[in-house]
């Protein structure tokens, strides 16, 4: 639905600050509402100053040159694979802390670009706009009735301003309709350009300063083309002398009777390929000094001489265009595929640091400032609200992954990766994860692996799936004599009294206060994104998990160190780590804080 408001009854959507003056801003894009009579001055003057030409020329050559285009549709449609989200900025640092969950500013990025499913196509139409002329034009069309609006993005030659005075008005060339259409006053139209170092009103492109090679590579490509076609068109000249005899037949001359039979036998060894009649030779009766000066018959072609060169001085050219275009070398010459998967990752990295990711930095700037700020806005924001979002990019669909296999097993060997990025890093769903039973009872079987032992300890062969070493176990434990109990020493007046439980040793203690820190620690670095960094640069590691919850808290929990301290202090390893694990995830489950008592409880 449309979400801009009229400043009166009939007026155009338009921002609510004067925009007399055009704003000088330090980013890589520039944009502008192309409404009022500033702009409209702004707009002149950019016409004035322009020379378009160059502009035409560089959709000319996309046209033309398909070693130009390849690398821009590569980029373009590489862009396109982006999708956008609300991001909310950190009011201390102005960076990004990730995804907003504030549901006004969630319903109006949904709206940015049509929606995701005409996102795609624009992006790409931006991107195009953005590398060849260097602007693009963007129009928002409300169409009412609750319905979403209407993004059409287009290059500058088809948005044009008529008229003069309180009589103009904006026309765009439809793209579906192909005919001019007047901008209606509830539509919003804003341009998007890469300013021009010299002259910020200006566009500029990577295709201006590669013009000139541009029309180098035409002008070899058409004299190649122009020397081919010359020597299929002009046939070669036979000539005969005068003094050659041949039998006339039923033709004037011997050049015509000569002529038919050399027509005759080239029927004969196309139609007969392999027979002797492909390869007998002609016979002709001519003078002696005719044959030995070699002048009885001749062939002279009328065509020039083929230039050597035009194909090296060709593919000089389009090294030169490759130099010259914003992205690396071997993506501009199309040579990307050529790498293994390791320099080819490194290739696709590249590609998007310094070329895909400023450009869509450029393009989300441009969109929120002329469209998605207003629009919060428009929903019930103040100024100081809106400004605290901004559009963010997932490029996940974008940037390439490197075959990291070894690597990442590795690292979850040695439980410093969790389940969930093992599975994604490796494309398998999470849903493919298995439940608490079965993992227990994975993990058991590794365990009696590499300790059989461990099959005497109770519930162990149950749990595998083992009834009758389980039955013949319990059995066991029943046919054991029971223990001889000694004489009570104790006075009459102290028996029936139960001693209370041994308490927990300090040294005990602070040592599993160290372990439930560190590891507390460590769920922290888990659960601290690059989103949200900056956020809590004065939260000790170790309380993290009390501002970013988690929502799952399997592979969060590691315990370090808990063989050591337990030899040390005489306790059962499997109980330390027990319990000091089930008071970890108890902590990371609820957010409460660390609490020295109740970890001893879970020791006890």
């Amino acid at each position: 639905m449309a979400i801009f408001r009229r400043h009166k009854e009939g007026g155009p959507l338009v921002l609510d600050q004067p925009d007399t003056e055009l704003p000088l801003r330090t980013v890589t894009a520039a944009a502008m509402p192309m409404s009022g009579p500033g702009v409209k001055l702004a707009d002149r003057a950019r016409k004035f100053n322009a020379n378009s030409d160059w502009q035409k020329q560089g959709w000319y050559f996309y046209d033309v040159i398909g070693e130009l285009r390849a690398p821009l549709v590569w980029i373009a449609n590489a862009v396109s694979q982006a999708d956008l989200h609300a991001t909310e900025l950190d009011p201390a640092t102005g960076k990004p802390t990730g995804p907003s969950d504030d549901p006004r500013a969630i319903k109006a990025a949904a709206q940015v670009l049509g929606g995701p499913a005409q996102r795609a196509t624009l992006l790409r139409v931006l991107a195009l706009c953005w590398q060849v002329p260097g602007e693009a034009w963007t129009i928002v069309r409300p169409r009412g009735a609750g319905k979403p609006d209407e993004w059409i993005v287009l290059p500058p030659s088809q948005v044009k301003s008529k008229g003069t005075g309180a009589t103009s008005q904006w026309h765009y060339r439809d793209p579906k309709i192909g005919t001019d259409v007047p901008l209606d006053a509830r539509s919003r139209l804003f341009r998007i350009w890469d300013p021009h170092p010299a002259d910020y009103i200006q566009a500029d492109s990577a295709i201006r300063p590669a013009l000139p090679i541009c029309r180098e590579i035409e002008q070899c490509s058409q004299t190649i083309s122009a020397q081919l076609n010359s020597r299929i068109a002009l046939a070669p000249v036979m000539l005969l002398a005068d003094e050659l005899d041949f039998p006339r037949g039923d033709h004037e001359t011997s050049a015509m009777a000569l002529m038919d039979e050399v027509l005759a036998a080239a029927e004969a060894s196309v139609q007969q390929p392999g027979t002797p009649a492909a390869i007998v030779p002609l016979g002709l009766n001519a003078p002696a000094e005719l044959i030995a000066s070699g002048g009885a018959l001749a062939f002279v072609s009328p065509t020039t001489e083929f230039v050597q060169g035009l194909d090296d001085l060709r593919d000089k050219a389009l090294e030169r265009l490759a130099a010259t275009l914003d992205m690396p070398r071997d993506v501009a010459a199309g040579t990307q595929g050529e790498s293994n998967h390791w320099s080819a990752w490194q290739v696709e990295e590249s590609t998007y640091k310094i070329f895909i990711e400023p450009l869509l930095r450029a393009l989300g700037d441009a969109l929120t400032e002329q469209w998605y700020r207003p629009a919060l806005m428009a929903m019930g924001m103040t100024a100081e609200q809106a400004d605290r979002f901004e559009i963010g990019w997932d490029t996940t669909n974008i940037v390439a992954r490197p075959d990291d296999r070894e690597t990442l097993e590795s690292l979850y060997d040695k439980v410093l990766i969790s389940d969930e990025y093992m599975l994604t890093e490796n494309g398998i769903p999470l849903d493919a994860m298995p439940d608490e039973a079965e993992r227990e009872r994975r993990l058991l079987e590794k365990w009696v692996t590499s300790s059989p032992a461990i099959l005497s300890e109770p519930g162990v062969a149950e749990t595998l799936g083992m009834p009758e070493l389980a039955a013949a176990q319990a059995s066991a434990a029943e046919e054991a004599p029971e223990p001889v109990m000694e004489e009570p020493r104790a006075l009459p007046a102290t028996q029936g009294e139960e001693p209370e439980p041994e308490g927990v040793p300090d040294g005990l203690t602070a040592a599993a206060e160290v372990i439930v820190k560190q590891a507390l620690s460590r769920a922290g670095g888990k659960l601290l994104t690059r989103e949200n960094r900056g956020q809590y640069l004065n939260v000790p590691k170790h309380e993290l998990y009390q501002h970013i919850r988690p929502s799952d808290v399997n592979g969060l929990v590691e315990l370090q160190f808990t063989s050591g301290v337990a030899e040390t202090f005489g306790v059962r390893r499997a109980q330390l780590a027990g319990g000091l694990g089930m008071y970890v995830e108890h902590l990371l489950r609820t957010g409460e804080a660390f609490d020295r008592e109740q970890m001893r409880w879970y020791l006890r």
